[in-house]
């Protein structure tokens, strides 16, 4: 293992069978704020390296072709949640309780996600041909093996080292990922106004998949030199129905965050897809924080979860739960001053952006409810009702899409997203509810969960 603070190089950790941590001897809460400061950290490379991506890509292709871009991405985004049927959150889960259950844990996510990237590819293709215009239509192939197959693998790599304590390679992981993406971006976008030329999406495409499979061989390699190699092992039934919750939890999330893209997009719609999903990148850059809050304490979370139930995962987020409320109001407040800024990002064609964020200004703030009370949900080993939480919010989105965008399209979108994620948090909230109640109803000792929750998450 590196020292802390090293950053010399990768050390060999594969001889460990206890949870991996590169912060010593720290307290509870100061480990949890390690974690998240290196999370945070990540998320604070990749917001820059966002940035550059979405305003070169805005600026090469514009909101049409953007709009375009987008649309099909949404829908390779939904389809591939199950291309790995839910196996980063069962490798993670598993690692944060047993390290010395990754080698048999990383197989079978390994095998999964690979057969499940040919079902993905054959039913996007079938949607492609059925519903989609030839625009969209070719730009399927290149994006399901980078998001379905490379994409997939990166996010095994990077739960992996969540799950093992090693935050600061899950963070460095996903700040690579958007690193590739900013190098290909600008790459071209310096090459079409020096050659004075036009990009077209499928030339962005390409290069799109080419970033995602250097990204997908460095974890690859990463993961095998820092946790260790596969080890042959069996997959059973029981594992593909864990893993299964949690890829249809995903899928839920996808929906109801990127389905109003492909419908826009489907609809003829590609410069109000292009403006919207402008606003939304903002808006995802805005729930970093909290996203890396969360991921950083999900490990620890768990175990409270299988140590002391809802209460005890109740008491570990409550703190938490303050700073998200203050967080989301603050950002709500930044966003509406800060959205003229939108054009000058991704270029004068996405001046309906700047109505299209202030809009969605609440989002970061519902985002960060549904996904605290969500992560305790799932904490308390009771992620199938998570998935049927989301499930609701992903049918309710889905239809009130398909009501709304023919008639108001840009509009029809936004007032979905913040319905479906308002009803999300309140459905999260009420089963969070009925498990304390059910823990109350067995007798749970309150003192021990207090404890448990006390050591795991403090100051």
């Amino acid at each position: 293992m590196c020292p802390k603070g090293s950053m010399s190089g990768p050390a060999d950790l594969r001889g460990s069978a206890e949870p991996l941590h590169d912060y010593g001897g720290l307290a509870a809460g100061d480990r949890l704020r390690h974690q998240a400061t290196w999370l945070l950290s990540g998320s604070g490379a990749s917001v820059i390296f966002q940035a550059l991506y979405f305003s070169c890509m805005g600026r090469m292709l514009g909101a049409q072709e953007y709009g375009a871009f987008v649309g099909a991405v949404a829908l390779v985004s939904v389809l591939s949640q199950f291309s790995s049927l839910g196996m980063e959150m069962v490798l993670l889960r598993t690692i944060a309780r047993d390290r010395a259950a990754f080698g048999a844990t990383w197989t079978r996510a390994l095998l999964v996600s690979t057969a499940g990237f040919v079902l993905v590819l054959a039913v996007a293709m079938l949607y492609g041909k059925l519903f989609l215009p030839l625009t969209l239509r070719q730009l399927l192939p290149y994006l399901v093996v980078s998001d379905a197959l490379f994409g997939k693998l990166t996010q095994l790599a990077s739960r992996a080292f969540q799950g093992a304590g090693l935050a600061r390679w899950s963070a460095k992981l996903a700040a690579l990922t958007n690193a590739a993406r900013a190098g290909a971006a600008i790459t071209l976008f310096v090459w079409a106004a020096r050659a004075h030329r036009h990009v077209v999406v499928l030339l962005w495409v390409r290069l799109y998949l080419v970033a995602a499979l250097l990204v997908a061989i460095f974890s690859l390699v990463l993961v095998s030199r820092l946790l260790g190699s596969p080890v042959p092992a069996a997959i059973r039934r029981s594992h593909l129905l864990e893993g299964l919750s949690f890829a249809f939890s995903n899928s839920s999330i996808s929906v109801y965050n990127d389905i109003d893209k492909t419908l826009l997009a489907s609809h003829g719609m590609l410069a109000d897809a292009g403006i919207y999903t402008a606003a939304y990148r903002v808006l995802d850059v805005a729930s970093t924080p909290v996203y890396s809050l969360f991921a950083a304490a999900s490990p620890r979370l768990f175990r409270v979860g299988s140590a002391s139930g809802a209460e005890g995962v109740t008491m570990a987020i409550r703190d938490l739960l303050r700073w998200v409320v203050a967080f989301g109001v603050a950002a709500a407040l930044l966003l509406v001053i800060t959205a003229p800024a939108v054009p000058l990002l991704f270029g004068h064609s996405f001046g309906r952006s700047v109505s299209a964020l202030r809009f969605l200004c609440l989002l970061p703030l519902l985002r960060g409810l549904h996904y605290a009370w969500g992560t305790a949900i799932t904490a308390c080993t009771s992620q199938w009702l998570r998935t049927a939480a989301q499930a609701f919010a992903a049918g309710l989105n889905l239809l009130l899409n398909l009501l709304l965008i023919p008639h108001w399209g840009w509009r029809g979108a936004a007032f979905t997203s913040l319905v479906s994620d308002g009803a999300l948090a309140l459905c999260s909230f009420l089963i969070l509810q009925v498990l304390l109640r059910r823990q109350h109803a067995r007798g749970a000792p309150a003192a021990k969960a207090e404890a448990e929750a006390s050591n795991t998450v403090a100051g």
